[in-house]
Parts: structure tokens; sequence; C-alpha cells
């Protein structure tokens, strides 16, 4: 065998080597983009866990929740002053989840549902009645998303009903 043979064996074996290499670093990209996916959307429900946990053994806390979703004008500053704060904390978790499924980390079955979520909370007249006074507090894209939920407010709202008081 010649040295040109040999060197055409070696540089198909170094081909092949590279394509093996290549197909092995994509399934790993794969695996970690699935991984960090999972991490992702783990956190969301974190979150969302501690920001409802005090609602679980408090049923006065739940009233007064109620109350600042669906009728915020009849509290008094403080009570106003406290929805403020309850409020930045839910649209900042929306506003993560929106940025999350825009980056592709989560996918539509998942956003499907926290989407409803949101729109049902964001269309409570206390939920609008905060996002009218702090959009900007917000990135852009998701004051744009909030504007058009609130331009489309679903024709029923199952946040904050007590069963036996309309929707259940």
């Amino acid at each position: 065998m010649n040295w040109e043979a040999m060197g055409a064996i070696a540089e198909s074996v170094g081909a092949v080597g590279v394509i093996v290499t290549l197909l092995y670093l994509s399934r790993q990209v794969r695996n970690n983009t699935k991984a960090l996916r999972v991490q992702s959307y783990d956190a969301i429900q974190h979150q969302f866990r501690e920001w409802n946990s005090p609602f679980y053994n408090d049923p006065d806390l739940v009233k007064q929740f109620v109350t600042q979703l669906e009728d915020i004008e009849s509290l008094d500053a403080l009570g106003q002053h406290h929805a403020v704060h309850i409020f930045y904390d839910f649209f900042k978790m929306a506003e993560n989840l929106h940025y999350q499924y825009r980056q592709g980390m989560i996918d539509e079955g998942m956003w499907s549902g926290w989407r409803t979520l949101f729109e049902n909370y964001m269309s409570a007249p206390g939920s609008e009645w905060y996002w009218r006074r702090r959009p900007d507090f917000f990135a852009p894209e998701f004051q744009e998303w909030v504007e058009e939920t609130l331009a489309n407010k679903p024709e029923s709202r199952r946040h904050g009903r007590v069963p036996g008081q309309g929707e259940g």
C-alpha cells in the first residue's frame, strides 16, 4: 500500500470520528436542553406554590384576596397598598412564565394551562386596577400580551369564586 492510499484511509477514519463526535455532542445538547426546560418549569411551579401557599390555611386571607380581586375600590388605602404587593408578585410570575414560553423553555401544552389561569386572574377588576397603575414595571412584550388579554377578556372568570356563588 502506498502513502497516498494510507493518507486517504486515515482521512476517512478521521471524518467518521468527527461525524460520531458531532452526533454525540448533538445528543448531549438535546438532553441538556430538556433538563433545562424541566428545571425552568419546576422553578415556576415552585414560585407559584410559594405565592399561593399563604392562602391554604387562612380563610381570612382568602376573603381579603377575593375582595382585592373583585372589589378593590371598597378597600381602604392600606388594603389597596397590600393588594399592590400581591398583584405585583402575581404579574411578575406571569411575566416570568410568559418570557420562558417565548424563549421556548415551556411548550405550548404547558403554556396553555398557565395562560388560562393568568388570563382569568388578570381579567378581575382588581388585577386590571393594578395593571392600569403599573404597566411600566414590566417588559414591553409582556405589556403587549396583558393588554391583548384585557382587550379580549374571557367570557367566564373562575378566580375567587366561592362554591355556591355563581360558577364553581
